[in-house]
């Protein structure tokens, strides 16, 4: 906590100023006042973390940061107040729509006995997911950290989280083991599995969406390209 900080440094509004492919955006400046505006866009969420606990969530608006009508910063500052007074805290933007068109795939082969042929196949598979936001304290309190946001690919120059990086040991055992599963129990033959795409998506969707929820996030779609 920080008062009596330099007037230069409060910032009066707090807006999102990231990309539409950022799924979490953290406010590059940390001091504010009790009478900051918190501007909130639709599809969006805000979420304000202080030592590593999540405090209060505000949805799509414009929110005057008072101190009785914001419960985090009657804990805070302890004290009603009709002035401007100074607190130190981080500030996280959440992206609620739907990113789509995130290219994920195995980064190795797995080998199965083909069911019709009895033949060893080695089989990977590539494609592409939307993702979307379910659930933003648990998103943000187990996989932010001290980054500065979250987007599907790498961007470590900018110190933002990917999450095709983290998700990519998951996403692979899971196609390795529930793909051929899959071949297997619906007696696909090898030659014709384009025409099982669609069947064969929807099984590996399910089968990785719980992975997914356990950090706040849904699997809407998922698609096997090849």
């Amino acid at each position: 906590m920080a008062f009596g900080r330099n007037k230069e440094a409060i910032v009066d509004i707090i807006k999102y100023e990231g990309d539409n492919s950022t799924f979490v955006w953290k406010h590059p400046r940390e001091d504010f006042n009790s009478m900051t505006q918190l501007i909130v866009h639709e599809s969006q969420e805000a979420l304000f973390m202080m030592n590593g606990q999540a405090l209060d969530l505000f949805g799509p608006g414009r929110h005057t940061l008072e101190t009785q009508n914001i419960p985090f910063l009657q804990r805070l500052l302890n004290r009603p107040t009709g002035g401007k007074t100074a607190f130190h805290c981080e500030v996280y933007f959440i992206n609620k729509t739907v990113q789509m068109g995130l290219k994920w795939g195995t980064d190795s082969k797995v080998r199965f006995i083909e069911p019709t042929m009895g033949l060893p196949v080695d089989i990977g598979a590539f494609g592409e997911m939307n993702l979307a936001v379910c659930d933003a304290r648990k998103l943000l309190v187990k996989l932010v950290g001290t980054m500065n946001g979250i987007a599907w690919e790498d961007r470590s120059a900018g110190f933002t989280k990917s999450l095709q990086s983290s998700f990519r040991p998951m996403i692979s055992t899971a196609v390795k083991t529930h793909l051929s599963s899959s071949i297997k129990s619906l007696n696909i033959n090898i030659v014709d599995i384009d025409q099982h795409l669609e069947t064969l998506s929807e099984a590996l969707r399910k089968s990785i969406a719980p992975g997914f929820e356990e950090y706040g996030l849904t699997v809407p779609q998922l698609y096997i390209n090849n």
